[in-house]
């Protein structure tokens, strides 16, 4: 694995990518606090469960609280964002495709697949998960920044402990590698970055087609909240439109990785070369 590690930090896409992750974090973490300055709207003029649902978002929208901090924290992004696609989804699924599709595109898998078949799949799947927990542990550092700013202007104090964004980061980093390592198992799989691409954004789409509607249409949250992109939310553990429990979000994350590194790795073995 240290080949594919020192040829990954090697690559000019990589770098690039590892770039808009940090642009993608500190831009979900400004959504956060902007949209907050948005969302002035006097509760008394709304009755009801309309009025009460509005009074509860303004309430989560607290700047001085450690909860909507915490928010401003998640690297991922998911507390500005409930049924669309994150940018740090598309960074990271777009990081997973690159680091194995390169070795289809330059012709490396047929002397390194030669080696070992499912070795060289792990060692590629341990690769894109070595890089991008890093890029996103260096991103979460950017959200720091950011909060720190955002409350000062704000005129609040710095309510979120030490512990938990620790755990939100953790939890984030987790989540997003996972998500990676699914995205280079399905370019296993296809044996083309291009093709793995089509295949992940028919899949984002699709999800993003059924969470809108089941929003509008009033669904249970459980009832899409086990796709992929809805579980890192619930995995994260600080959107307010998680269906799941923090670890439950994760085990379903777990499950999704794991089931497309076994469809990836059980292609590698039939590669025509």
């Amino acid at each position: 694995m240290k080949t594919e590690l020192y040829t990954a930090f090697q690559l000019s896409a990589i770098r690039i990518t590892a770039a808009v992750m940090l642009l993608a974090a500190v831009m979900g973490s400004m959504l956060h606090w902007v949209l907050r300055s948005l969302m002035k709207i006097d509760p008394p003029q709304i009755g009801g469960a309309t009025g009460d649902k509005i009074q509860q978002v303004i309430g989560n929208s607290d700047p001085s609280s450690p909860h909507f901090q915490l928010q401003g924290l998640d690297v991922t992004g998911t507390a500005s964002q409930s049924s669309g696609i994150g940018l740090s989804y598309v960074v990271v699924t777009v990081l997973g495709i690159l680091l194995v599709a390169g070795n289809f595109r330059h012709g490396a898998v047929m002397w390194k697949v030669l080696r070992g078949r499912g070795r060289w799949g792990l060692n590629m799947l341990g690769t894109v998960a070595v890089v991008t927990a890093a890029i996103v542990a260096v991103s979460c550092l950017i959200t720091v920044v950011v909060t720190s700013i955002a409350t000062a202007l704000s005129g609040v104090d710095w309510a979120a402990s030490t512990s938990d964004m620790l755990l939100v980061w953790l939890r984030g980093i987790i989540a997003l590698t996972l998500l990676a390592v699914a995205s280079a198992a399905v370019t296993l799989a296809t044996h083309s970055g291009p093709i793995a691409g089509v295949v992940m954004g028919v899949v984002y789409i699709i999800e993003a087609t059924v969470t809108t509607l089941g929003t509008v249409l009033g669904w249970d949250s459980h009832a899409y909240g086990w796709l992929p992109l809805q579980s890192i939310v619930s995995a994260v553990g600080v959107s307010n439109t998680a269906a799941y429990g923090t670890m439950a979000g994760m085990l379903l994350c777990v499950g999704w990785a794991g089931l497309a590194t076994i469809i990836g790795l059980g292609r590698v073995k039939t590669y025509n070369l």
